[in-house]
């Protein structure tokens, strides 16, 4: 089965189309109302898992390593279906970067791109935001956010250089 369905998404990837097969036939997924559901779902998805890893940090702080248990549990079903709608995605590009992921060489592009635009676009803007809006605890926090996703990028752009 796992033959079948990578030679129908290289027929389809060869196509020029971001499809997935669906129950007599191919279909485009790029910029349908189900691709806008699943990119939506994939950050809810993510967003509930770091949530509730935040939950269970404060259930153990607070002596309740049972309720701890249940949020971590939780979250690593919620880790389960984002992974599960990024798979779906991946056949159309990296909701992040509107690049092609798949292989290593793939991600590691998208993710110097992702966090590049962290680094120069989004946490400088928030900062200067934060700031002009007298959050200045907030602004430091973003351009040190800034600086550490300069890092990231740092490392998957070396990690990439090895690869070529």
């Amino acid at each position: 089965m796992l033959a079948t369905r990578f030679f129908a998404r290289s027929l389809c990837f060869r196509s020029g189309y971001s499809c997935v097969r669906g129950y007599s036939s191919e279909v485009e997924l790029k910029g349908s109302k189900t691709h806008q559901n699943l990119k939506d779902a994939f950050a809810g998805e993510s967003m509930a898992n770091r949530r509730y890893t935040y939950f269970a940090q404060q259930a153990d702080v607070e002596g309740h390593s049972d309720i701890s248990a249940v949020f971590r549990s939780t979250a690593e079903g919620e880790t389960g279906h984002a992974l599960k709608h990024l798979e779906f995605l991946s056949e159309v590009a990296d909701p992040a970067t509107d690049l092609p992921i798949g292989n290593t060489k793939d991600n590691l592009k998208s993710a110097v791109a992702g966090e590049t635009h962290e680094y120069t676009d989004m946490y400088p803007g928030m900062a200067r935001t934060a700031e002009e809006e007298g959050f200045d605890e907030i602004a430091s926090w973003f351009r040190t956010l800034a600086m550490a996703e300069k890092s990231h990028a740092g490392r998957f752009q070396k990690a990439l250089a090895e690869m070529e």
